[in-house]
């Protein structure tokens, strides 16, 4: 509730005087029912023209306390356990309540306590603890300033407590077999008699609580820290299958607690073992909590040796507990749908309320055609939800020019506004001085003298986007503006932004980032700025406090890509745009990099061993973490590509086979090490193997047992190594397939494992049936259709990109793949698209090669008019302006082997199939723009080069008295061959002659049918050059025999009567065919060759 108030003009003998002022603030009924009783905070804020003064204080609205009692346990347990006091009160507010516990025999106070309600005083709680056995009376007194003492109380006594009692046969034991049961109680010191019933049969085991925590050894994980819990053994031969209940009750001298609990009696034994969450505990129990920083993922790991017919199910569980301590209760349990029955767990921040919580894992194994169950196990780790704090910034940057000629000022904040939009509140505040802008929205909603609208709340507008009118901001040059986000599950923060006004008119820009984002970017990675700027005629860009300052590749460019290197922990980049009369605007961005953690290191053992069969274990240690766990990722490196073999908090990987190196003996796994900011480090481990082609049945069946289990990140590294072996046939191939089309895609450590495990399962496409290509045609669309939801990682989704490229070209080997085959190249273009994600106009194109496939994807401004890439392209092209009116132009360029990627359906042979597309734009944080501007799409082929051969010229010296001219003459002759089924119209001639002796200055070459003396066409180089090609314009009239008429310049100088020279001479044909996919074959029509 705000009251603003304007008092009187100033007196100036109340001034001098000193005097005091008193100003009455009325707070009337409805204000005070609004309010409601109790002790609530008053601040007042006094200010004048040139100073303010804030004063906190309170204000109090007694009520008089009525019907207070005090109600306990008659039995309490002893310290360090508490128990709960409950005070009520049918009304009064405040309430100053104090405890006190004596003795009944020595009157002697053994606990003091007291609570102070400010108000909503109907139950207050206070937590209490005794040491000593014996009778106790409670005394409560609750007193306001308006009521008397009020006094109540009650009676307990101090007994030994039992506080929770679990059963539990730690995993599923066979039927008429002698095994153990298994009671873990937690109670204070004391001795206890236990009553347990187990089918029926009740057995007394008496036992003494003799300390608190206890050190248990070997313990499977349990749903709480079992170290607080005395654990008792009964062992006993179970006869009956299924859920055995567990009845019994534990008593002392006085009381009894009853307790009830399950074991799994199961036909034979167990055909699962070692089941366990990958949290990266590997000691049993609670070690710490995992603390939830955006989200975690959650798999599991076993061993598998269950019937090739049974089938695997999960099921999580998520329980609120109180403490590690506390046991978790299926009253309390957090519900998940669906997703809890996948083999993964994702849980996010967002979606639970901060605290603790246990997740268990229920894994069984079921024989499909019996319905019998194999095996069934449990697992447990506990996780703590916190606040956190949500990183942004108002785009635009830290610091923003604008002038006076602008109408409208508009902000926005960097979140993500459609994944936050239902957890976040914005607040937006503007003032001319940065020191008025409050850190708490209620205090921006006071009337200000510095306000950017004069005598109004600094406070503007709540909304992810504010809008200010120009006209309605008071004279300044300068404000400032502040952003307060908060939610119910993230502290309260704030990003500031200052507004510079200039006088004169400038360029008006903005500086964006379009990659590793946020109000911290991670020193790993590269960070992408771009200065937009409508009429800039140049751009500069300077660092602070780099010694470099300024930056020169990125000077008069749009974007510019900041590699980690040149980047400190505190960064200011600012962008200057300049217009065509020199008037210049800037804009600053401070650049903050995410805390790396402390360096550790990995080791893989053996370092030498025999392909597919020798087992390794790689091993981290020393990394240090901080308020949030670490993230493990282990690759396989080939060839430059990684493939994932594992994630999640497991610092190891255990018992992975590997491929023989490639090029040497060497293979690679990376291990990159993470925050869940993604602040990262990364370890290159080399193996030395030595071939071994004699892949043993132990690793296949390995293999099938990950494959019943779904587990698929097993499935991944025995997919990744055994690929390229006879052993993965055809049948097993489909298993794969089919899994990896089942398996969800919520995030994208799994979405790459998929992307990997079928970019190696194709890798010999005529293994696969027509149902599998369709299977993996789905696989690749919501690979797809995942990849932008997880643009902010480009470094990853680019390598999933890659995957699903070799997947595409593997598949476009298929002679019975025409059906697919123009979709899949529209999915290359699509996919090319993805795979310019991290590029910035200017750099260097992107290659991917497979065999079939040979692609580049560049980015170019869109003042580029020169040839892409002239020296190493397929194509050249050129005049791009006059197609591109946006700021961008992205080009891809495809390259097909023809003959594998089936393009050649009517015995017209070619090469190769370019396949170029052309589009504009850079959208915002995500890979490419829709096609707004120009879409260009050209196939053609281009028949390999022959082999040069010798052209001999005939020198000629002409001279008069001063001077000679020299001429070479000679001739080749071209024999162009064919059948009636090319069209000769679309036949082009590529001639190539070599001046590689120096001589040449210029040349003329003519072009004449055998027995003609006309001309059919001619081309002059006036230049001096090392050769000279001649793509003929021309068309022929059919196929037949040409001369080919060389004259070459060799400028000054004598040669004398007969001289011999010769040049490198080749000549072929282009014959250019655009592929038409409505009838699947080839067209001469719009097509053109570039060079």
């Amino acid at each position: 509730m705000v009251e603003n108030r304007t008092e009187q003009n100033f007196d100036e003998m109340k001034f001098l005087l000193k005097a005091f002022e008193k100003v009455e603030l009325n707070l009337n009924s409805s204000m005070q029912q609004l309010l409601g009783p109790g002790l609530h905070n008053v601040t007042l804020l006094l200010q004048n023209n040139v100073s303010s003064v804030v004063h906190p204080t309170t204000v109090t609205f007694n009520e008089k306390i009525k019907d207070f009692k005090v109600t306990t346990e008659k039995y309490i347990g002893f310290h360090p356990h508490y128990f709960i006091i409950n005070a009520t009160v049918s009304q009064g507010a405040p309430i100053s309540l104090s405890i006190q516990i004596k003795s009944t025999e020595s009157n002697l106070t053994h606990f003091n306590g007291s609570l102070f309600c400010q108000r909503d005083c109907h139950s207050m709680v206070i937590d209490a603890t005794l040491s000593q056995p014996g009778m106790y009376i409670v005394e409560a007194v609750a007193v306001n300033n308006i009521s008397l003492s009020s006094l109540s109380w009650a009676l307990i006594e101090t007994l030994p407590q039992i506080y929770n009692v679990f059963i539990s046969s730690l995993k599923p034991i066979p039927s008429y077999s002698r095994n153990y049961v298994y009671a873990f109680v937690r109670g204070d010191i004391g001795d206890y008699v236990m009553t347990i019933y187990l089918q029926g049969r009740p057995e007394n085991h008496s036992f003494t609580i003799s300390k608190l925590e206890y050190d248990h050894k070997d313990l499977p994980s349990l749903p709480f820290d079992a170290k607080f819990y005395k654990l008792i053994k009964v062992e006993r031969v179970l006869y009956h299958i299924g859920m055995q209940q567990v009845t019994g009750f534990i008593r002392n001298s006085k009381q009894s607690f009853p307790f009830v609990g399950w074991v799994d009696v199961l036909e034979t034994s167990s055909c699962l073992e070692n089941l366990r969450i990958r949290d990266g505990n590997y000691q049993g129990g609670f070690e710490k909590p995992l603390k939830v920083f955006d989200y975690l993922t959650f798999s599991v790991d076993f061993k598998f040796t269950c019937k090739n017919m049974s089938e695997v199910r999960y099921k999580w569980f998520v329980f609120p507990v109180a403490t590690d301590m506390d046991m978790a209760t299926y009253t309390y349990e957090v519900e998940f749908e669906k997703k809890s029955f996948e083999p993964e767990l994702i849980i996010r921040a967002d979606t639970l309320s901060p605290g603790l919580y246990v997740i268990k894992v229920k894994v069984t194994s079921e024989n499909v055609t019996s319905d019998v169950l194999e095996g069934k196990l449990k697992d447990y780790t506990l996780i703590e939800i916190t606040k956190k704090k949500l990183h942004f910034v108002i785009l635009g940057g830290n610091v923003l020019q604008a002038d006076n000629n602008m109408t409208v000022l508009r902000f926005e904040s960097s979140i993500d506004y459609n994944k936050y939009h239902r957890h976040i509140s914005y607040n937006w505040f503007c003032s001319i001085k940065q020191e008025e802008l409050p850190t708490r929205t209620v205090m921006g909603k006071i009337q200000r003298k510095d306000s950017c609208f004069d005598w109004h709340t600094v406070w503007v507008t709540s909304g992810h986007v504010m809008e200010i009118s120009m006209n309605e901001l008071r004279q300044s040059e300068h404000y400032y503006i502040r952003l307060i986000i908060s939610g119910p599950h993230y502290d309260a923060t704030y990003a500031d932004q200052k507004v510079v006004v200039q006088a004169r008119p400038a360029p008006i820009v903005n500086l964006k980032c379009s990659f590793n984002c946020g109000k911290y970017f991670s020193p790993h990675l590269s960070v992408i700025l771009q200065l937009e700027c409508d009429d800039c005629l140049r751009r500069k860009w300077t660092l602070s406090p780099n010694p470099g300052h300024q930056l020169p590749l990125c000077d008069d460019q749009e974007f510019c890509k900041l590699n980690a290197s040149l980047l400190i922990p505190s960064t200011n980049v600012t962008g200057t745009g300049y217009n065509i009369h020199g008037e210049n605007s800037s804009v600053t961005i401070f650049l903050n990099a995410l805390s790396s953690h402390s360096s550790g290191s990995c080791i893989i053992l053996p370092r030498m061993g025999s392909a597919y069969t020798t087992k390794f274990n790689v091993t981290c240690a020393g990394y240090i973490e901080g308020k949030y766990q670490l993230m493990y990722k282990f690759f396989l490196q080939e060839k430059g590509h990684r493939y994932l073999l594992q994630y999640g908090f497991d610092p190891v990987l255990y018992d992975i086979i590997l491929p023989p190196g490639r090029s040497s003996n060497d293979v690679t796994i990376v291990v990159e090490i993470c925050t869940p900011d993604q602040s990262c480090v990364e370890e290159n481990l080399f193996v030395t193997l030595v071939d071994n082609y004699d892949v043993n049945d132990d690793v296949m069946n390995e293999l099938d047992a990950a494959l019943l289990s779904n587990n698929l990140q097993k499935i991944a590294q025995f997919v990744l190594v055994l690929s390229s072996t006879n052993k993965l046939k055809q049948s097993k191939r489909k298993e794969i397939i089919s899994k990896m089309a089942e398996y969800p895609m919520l995030l994208l450590e799994p979405v790459k494992q998929v992307a990997d495990v079928i970019s190696h399962v194709t890798n010999n496409p005529k293994l696969l049936e027509e149902t599998q290509l369709q299977d993996v045609q789905d696989i690749l669309d919501r690979v797809e259709s995942f990849v932008p939801f997880s643009a902010s990682r480009y470094d990853d989704v680019n390598s999933i990109v890659r995957s699903c490229m070799t997947t595409t070209s593997q598949l476009m080997r298929l002679v019975r793949f025409y059906p697919f085959k123009n979709e899949e190249n529209l999915r290359m273009n699509r996919l090319g698209k993805l795979l310019m994600a991290s590029l910035t106009p200017g750099e260097d194109a992107i290659s991917f090669e497979t065999e079939s496939v040979e692609g580049r994807m560049i980015k170019l401004n869109n003042h580029v008019t020169n040839p892409f890439d002239a020296n190493t392209s397929f194509v050249q092209l050129s005049n791009l302006q006059s197609h591109i009116t946006d700021d961008v132009i992205n080009i891809e360029i495809f390259r097909y082997n023809s003959t594998s990627a089936n393009f050649s359906p009517f015995d017209l042979k070619v090469d190769s199939v370019t396949s170029v597309s052309i589009t504009t734009g850079w959208r915002d944080e995500l890979p490419i723009s829709k096609e707004i501007a120009k879409n260009l799409k050209l196939e053609f082929s281009l028949p390999q080069q022959p082999d040069k051969s010798k052209i001999w010229l005939r020198v000629k010296s002409e001279c008069d008295g001063s001077a000679c001219r020299s001429t070479a003459i000679g001739s080749a002759f071209i024999d162009v061959e064919g059948d009636s089924s090319g069209s000769m119209e679309a036949t082009i001639l590529n001639i190539v002659v070599g001046n590689y002796e120096g001589r040449v200055k210029k040349m003329k070459m003519f072009l004449t049918l055998v027995g003609q003396v006309i001309t059919m066409a001619r081309k002059e180089f006036d230049k001096e050059a090392t050769h000279y090609r001649w793509i003929t314009k021309a068309p022929f009239v059919g196929f037949g025999s040409y001369n080919v008429t060389i004259r070459a310049d060799l400028g000054p100088g004598y040669y004398r009567a007969g001289t011999i020279t010769s040049a490198v001479f080749s000549v072929w044909a282009l014959q250019c065919l655009h592929w038409f996919d409505a009838k699947n074959g080839w067209e001469d029509s719009l097509c053109k060759v570039g060079y």
